[in-house]
């Protein structure tokens, strides 16, 4: 599925985007920062879902860690 999104951008970052992509792909370089946003708030969630676990659960999980 692709998607388009319209984004207004301030004077200060839209020169660090150009500046930063050096003349190449915008879309390229704001899908991949939204790629990793999208990443790090998985990783984010997951951790806070393993430190939510007690007992049993906790005990499987940490087994699993082990083995890793």
């Amino acid at each position: 599925m692709t998607a388009a999104i319209s984004v207004t951008l301030d004077d200060d970052l839209a020169q660090a985007l150009n500046a930063a992509v050096g003349g190449g792909n915008r879309s390229a370089l704001v899908a991949a920062a939204i790629r990793d946003y999208l990443d790090r708030h998985a990783i984010a969630a997951a951790k806070a879902w393993h430190a939510s676990l007690d007992g049993d659960d906790a005990a499987a999980l940490a087994e699993v860690d082990a083995a890793w």
